[in-house]
C-alpha cells in the first residue's frame, strides 16, 4: 500500500484552495503500455498525494491497472510546472526593462526574463518577446507592460503567462497545444482578455478603455465589474470598466496599398494608398531596408498616407490597418518599395525654361570636384530612352560640344563613392539655333527639381556657415526657381527645405555653392 504523507495532504489543500477559481482547463493523458495512476504521478504531476483525487475523477477502479490506449483528464493546475522566462525576440527603439524590484535590466537577446519585469517601448519602437511554449507577444510603441506569471508544463510543453497591459498596444501569437492547451492572458485596467491558442491584439489607450480585437482562433473577454463575451476570428470587442463588453463587431477590412510606388527617388517618399471610407484613422508601421529590416516607424495617421524621411537607400515595407470610429483596428496590408533617393541631386545654374545658343557649345556651372563627381547626360527626347552622350564631370565649369542643331535635354546626378548615379535633376532643355538667329531670353536661375506633391513650396536658405546659423537669403516659392540677379553673389551653403499638402516635409542636403 501506498503511503502517502500528511504533510504532503496539508500542502495540497492549501495549494488547491489558492489556485481554486483561477482555471478549468485539463490535459488527456493517453495511457501507455507499463502505465499506473503512482508512475504516472511520478513523471507527470506535481504530488503523489492527487493520486487519489485523479482516480475519482476518471472513474478508475485499480490505480495499478490501467487499460492501454485509454485516457486520463486531468487538471492542469496538477501537472508539474516550472518557472518559466521570456526572450527577447526582436527589437527596434528605445526600449527599457525594470524588474520587481524597480531595477533597470539591460535590454538583450540573450537575456532571459523572469516574471514581475516591466517593459516600456518609446516613439516608433517595437518590442517581440517569444516564451517557452513558442508564443509571442508584440509590444507596440509607447506601450507600458509587465510579465505577471510565466509557468511551464514540461510534460505537454505548455506554458501559462498573464501579461498586464497598463497602457497601450499588444499584438499576441498564441501556439495551441493539442496535449493541453496553453493559457494565456492579457489584463488591462478595464478588461481581462483569455485564449487557448490564437492572434488577437490588446490596446488599452486610456485606464477606462480596452480594445480586443481577433485575427484568428477565439477568445474571451471579460470584463471588471460585469459579464462576458466570446469574440471569433474577423471581430472584435470593446470593453470599459463601468459597461459590460460589447458585441462582437466586424473588423476593418485590410487596406488597400496596391497604389503604393514600387521605387521612390524622393526623401521621405509619398506613401499614399486608397481611403477607407469607415476609417477614421490607420496604425503604420515602416520596417528596413537590410537583412533585419527593423522597424523604423509606428504611427497613427489620419489621412491613407505616411512620410517619413528615411535614412539610406534599400527596400522598406510599409504595413497598415484601418481603424473604424469605434476604435476597433482591422486587418494589415503589406507592401514593399525600393527607396533611391542618395546621393541628392545638386543645384542646378541654368536657364528657367528653354535656353537658346548659337553655334554648338555651351557652358555648365555645377557644384562638382574629383570628390563630388556629377554625371551629366545628354538626349533628344525627354524620357532619355536614348542617350546621345554622357559625362562624368569633376570641375564647376563645364563646357560641353552638342552634336547637331536643335532641341536637345540635359540632365545631372551625383555620384556616390561606389561610381552609383543618385537621382537626376529636373531635365533642362536648350535649343540649339544658328549664327545670325533671333534667341528668346531666359532668365538665368538656381533651379531644384520638383517634388510631386499638392500644394508645393520651396524655400531656399544660404548661409556663410555649414550648420546654417548666418543666414544671408532666404525665400519661398511655389516653384523651386529663384534668379540668379536676386541672390547674393560667392560661395554659400545653400539648403532646400519642401513643403506640401497633409504635413508633406522635406530637407535636401546642405551644399556648398558658389554663385555668379
Amino acid at each position: 500500500m501506498r503511503i502517502i504523507p500528511i504533510t504532503g495532504v496539508i500542502l495540497l489543500c492549501s495549494h488547491v484552495h489558492a489556485a481554486s477559481g483561477i482555471d478549468s482547463a485539463s490535459w488527456e493523458y493517453l495511457v501507455k503500455p507499463g502505465d499506473s495512476l503512482w508512475t504516472f504521478a511520478d513523471q507527470h504531476l506535481s504530488s503523489p498525494a492527487y493520486v487519489p483525487r485523479l482516480q475519482k475523477l476518471n472513474h478508475i477502479a485499480d490505480p495499478y491497472r490501467l487499460s492501454h490506449g485509454s485516457r486520463i483528464k486531468v487538471p492542469y493546475l496538477w501537472v508539474k510546472q516550472q518557472p518559466s522566462t521570456a526572450q527577447i525576440e526582436e527589437f527596434s527603439g528605445e526600449i527599457s526593462a525594470h524588474d520587481a524590484s524597480g531595477k533597470s535590466l539591460p535590454i538583450s537577446k540573450d537575456m532571459c526574463y523572469p516574471k514581475g519585469v516591466q517593459f516600456q517601448t518609446g516613439n516608433d519602437a517595437m518590442l517581440r518577446l517569444r516564451f517557452a511554449d513558442g508564443s509571442t507577444l508584440l509590444l507596440n510603441a509607447n506601450t507600458n507592460a509587465q510579465l505577471q506569471n510565466e509557468i511551464y508544463y514540461p510534460s505537454t510543453g505548455s506554458a501559462r503567462t498573464e501579461i498586464r497591459l497598463d497602457k497601450g498596444n499588444a499584438g499576441s501569437s498564441v501556439i495551441p497545444n493539442i496535449l493541453m492547451p496553453g493559457r494565456y492572458q492579457i489584463r488591462t485596467p478595464s478588461a481581462v482578455t483569455t485564449v487557448r491558442g490564437t492572434e488577437f491584439r490588446v490596446s488599452a489607450e486610456t485606464m477606462d478603455s480596452t480594445a480586443t480585437e481577433v485575427l484568428r482562433g477565439k477568445v474571451k473577454v471579460n470584463g471588471n465589474k460585469q459579464g462576458q463575451v466570446d469574440v471569433p476570428a474577423g471581430f472584435g470587442s470593446l470593453t470599459s470598466s463601468s459597461a459590460r463588453p460589447t458585441p462582437p463587431e466586424a473588423l476593418p477590412a485590410a487596406p488597400d496599398l496596391s497604389t503604393l510606388p514600387s521605387t521612390s527617388s524622393f526623401n521621405p517618399p509619398l506613401l499614399q494608398w486608397q481611403a477607407d471610407q469607415l476609417a477614421v484613422a490607420y496604425r503604420v508601421k515602416l520596417r528596413g531596408p537590410g537583412a533585419q529590416g527593423q522597424q523604423l516607424v509606428e504611427r497613427t495617421v489620419t489621412g491613407p498616407q505616411l512620410y517619413a524621411a528615411l535614412p539610406e537607400n534599400g527596400n522598406y515595407q510599409l504595413s497598415a490597418r484601418a481603424r473604424n470610429a469605434h476604435g476597433l483596428e482591422g486587418y494589415d496590408s503589406s507592401r514593399t518599395f525600393t527607396l533611391k533617393a542618395f546621393p541628392q541631386p545638386p543645384l542646378l545654374q541654368a536657364s528657367d525654361g528653354v535656353q537658346e545658343i548659337r553655334g554648338n557649345t555651351f557652358s555648365l556651372i555645377l557644384d562638382a570636384s574629383p570628390a563630388r563627381p556629377v554625371q551629366w547626360q545628354l538626349a533628344r527626347s525627354t524620357d532619355f530612352a536614348s542617350i546621345i552622350q554622357q559625362r562624368t564631370l569633376t570641375e564647376t565649369d563645364s563646357t560641353i560640344e552638342l552634336p547637331d542643331k536643335g532641341q536637345w535635354y540635359w540632365r545631372v546626378a551625383r555620384l556616390d563613392a561606389s561610381g552609383q548615379a543618385g537621382p537626376y535633376s529636373e531635365t533642362q532643355a536648350v535649343n540649339v539655333r544658328g549664327l545670325f538667329a533671333t534667341l528668346r531670353h531666359s532668365v538665368p536661375s538656381l533651379l531644384a527639381r520638383r517634388y510631386p506633391v499638392n500644394a508645393a513650396s520651396y524655400t531656399l536658405t544660404l548661409s556663410d556657415q555649414a550648420d546654417m546659423k548666418t543666414v544671408r537669403y532666404r525665400n519661398s516659392r511655389s516653384l523651386p526657381a529663384w534668379p540668379l540677379a536676386q541672390l547674393p553673389h560667392g560661395k554659400y551653403f545653400a539648403r532646400l527645405e519642401v513643403s506640401g499638402d497633409h504635413g508633406y516635409q522635406a530637407v535636401e542636403t546642405v551644399e556648398e555653392i558658389h554663385l555668379r
